[in-house]
């Protein structure tokens, strides 16, 4: 039988085409492979989200993405399709403080991360490493043995928790049946993990750099600078196969002020404009005919962002809390004195706490049991029983704390003995908020206790407090160990008067304070001042408020 070896014109006619269009179909695989490597640095790293928007402007495609500590944060949730905008808005709105938990005694570290993870996981939609759109590896280091790890199995949110578990800090995350931490203890910019990806183009970021005329006086910089002189050599064996180095300009900035997001965003974006040219020179030394085309990840709308991240935030409030012993330390503003004690809170109490406190005050302190129940979207219930020694009686009290409405908290309180029988008040202690100064204002209506046949108005006292807390140093937070701190100086008065008639009353308050982020997280303000009254009688007040264990 002949075969016949013609092929029809038409058929001849499409191979053609078809062979044709190969190279244009074919480029996008032959171009050059860039590759991001994104750095340790806590706070520092939202300077990541500030350069992938400066590479997008200009063209810089991202083909794989790989993180260390804070970095694989970012990279994570741009590998998951998050936009710089998502990102941007994530960052400079989200309180932070709700995401991690200081317990006592501490297990492991001194922060517990699993609010952080549970956020993440819903942020990732519970996502692995082999779901997400780009290509994505976080780096850590085995506890036991020392070892680096480049993660690319699993769920992405228990890598990135491990990736950023700094030891003491952060309690090791288990995988499998082995712990792991922060991987910047071996890899700070793990550009060799992109070489093994197959990079073709490798861009990394490092945000560790020479510090010129460095503070030795601080205990904090010292530190930071002998653990970079510590991991040196890992550092420039790693980054020495990256074509590309980029150091944004945050020097020593702390890596705890999470507060200055837009800051450090920026940051991260002049110094991808900064470099931008040297990127392009390689990537053009590899393809001289590749197009530089500025493009914009899609990311989530507004609305769609909102809800991942009221979501999120609920699975983080929801979360159970392991049983434990915290210390108390209070403060009694209506008969200024301090209160010291513990509780037991968590575990198999849930919200509630059980503890003891002793109020150094002979005729409204004393040894006081009490039980307490509180969740932040709802306030606080506070419950005592309290023996004071110039009293034959105990007093029972209560005490109630709203829900925060925007700045305007609401308070109440009610005493079995003493002179004032109970007291409603609503404070905003931030009406007028700017840079260098800060006014507030508390409103409050109190009752005296009433003597037999006393009309009830008799008993009624009102009272108008103004407060400013002045700045001197604007909003420069200071590092002070592993606290930032915001001094500031403050003066206030109180104008009280009975309802029936007008006798107002004044006392005068002057003091310092400080504004105190633990870990960068937890907003604690602490102040102590002299309070004169109408009397000319002075008496030292000791203020916290927001205070976490």
């Amino acid at each position: 039988m002949r075969i016949n070896k013609q092929i029809p014109s038409g058929l001849l006619l499409v191979a053609l085409l078809w062979a044709a269009a190969l190279p244009s179909l074919a480029a996008p695989e032959s171009r050059p492979q860039v590759a991001l490597v994104l750095g340790g640095g806590a706070a520092r790293g939202f300077s990541h989200i500030g350069l992938i928007k400066a590479l997008e402007e200009h063209g810089i495609p991202i083909d794989m993405i790989v993180g260390t500590s804070m970095g694989s944060i970012v990279a994570g949730l741009y590998a998951a399709g998050y936009s710089v905008a998502n990102m941007e808005e994530i960052a400079t709105h989200l309180d932070t403080s709700k995401l991690f938990d200081i317990p006592f005694p501490p297990t492991g570290g001194v922060v517990d991360s699993t609010g952080i993870q549970q956020f993440l996981d819903v942020l990732l939609e519970g996502r692995t490493y082999a779901e997400l759109g780009i290509p994505f590896k976080s780096v850590v280091v085995n506890l036991g043995t020392g070892k680096e790890l480049a993660l690319s199995e699993g769920k992405v949110s228990t890598g990135i928790q491990a990736s950023m578990s700094i030891p003491g800090v952060f309690p090791p995350v288990q995988i499998g049946e082995d712990y792991y931490v922060d991987g910047g203890l071996k890899n700070q910019v793990p550009a060799n993990v992109a070489a093994e990806m197959g990079a073709d183009v490798i861009i990394a970021v490092s945000l560790e750099k020479d510090y010129a005329n460095p503070d030795y006086r601080r205990i904090m910089n010292n530190l930071r600078m002998s653990l970079t002189a510590m991991l040196e050599g890992y550092t420039e064996l790693n980054t020495a196969m990256a074509d590309v180095l980029i150091v944004p300009d945050v020097g020593l900035d702390s890596s705890w002020e999470f507060q200055k997001a837009s800051y450090f965003i920026q940051q991260g974006y002049e110094a991808g404009l900064q470099y931008m040219d040297q990127i392009k020179k390689v990537i053009l030394s590899k393809d001289p005919n590749f197009q530089f085309r500025p493009y914009k990840q899609a990311g989530y709308s507004e609305a769609e962002l909102k809800a991942i991240v009221q979501k999120a935030e609920q699975r983080v409030a929801s979360l159970p809390k392991r049983f434990t012993f915290r210390p108390e330390f209070q403060f009694d503003s209506d008969y200024n004195f301090p209160k010291l004690g513990f509780k037991f809170t968590h575990g198999p109490l849930a919200w509630f706490g059980v503890g003891y406190r002793y109020g150094f005050d002979r005729d409204n302190g004393g040894h006081e049991l009490f039980v307490d129940w509180g969740r932040e979207q709802w306030g606080s219930v506070d419950l005592f029983l309290r023996k004071s020694e110039n009293r034959e009686q105990p007093t029972f009290g209560v005490s109630v704390t709203g829900p925060r409405f925007e700045k305007l908290m609401l308070e109440a309180a009610w005493v079995s003995q003493g002179d004032r029988a109970w007291q409603v008040a609503a404070t905003s202690s931030k009406l007028l908020d700017y840079s260098r100064a800060v006014a507030g204002l508390s409103l409050r209506v109190s009752g005296l206790r009433r003597e037999q046949d006393q009309p009830f108005a008799k008993t009624l006292r009102v009272a108008i407090a103004p407060q400013v807390q002045v700045y001197p140093w604007g909003e420069e937070h200071f590092p002070v160990g592993f606290a930032l701190v915001r001094p500031y100086l403050m003066g206030g008065v109180t104008l009280e008067s009975p309802v029936t008639e007008l006798d107002v009353r004044p006392s005068l308050r002057v003091g310092i304070g400080s504004e105190l982020h633990v870990f960068g997280l937890y907003p604690t303000d602490i102040s102590l001042g002299v309070e004169v009254d109408s009397t000319a009688k002075a008496a030292v007040r000791l203020g916290i408020t927001g205070l976490r264990f």
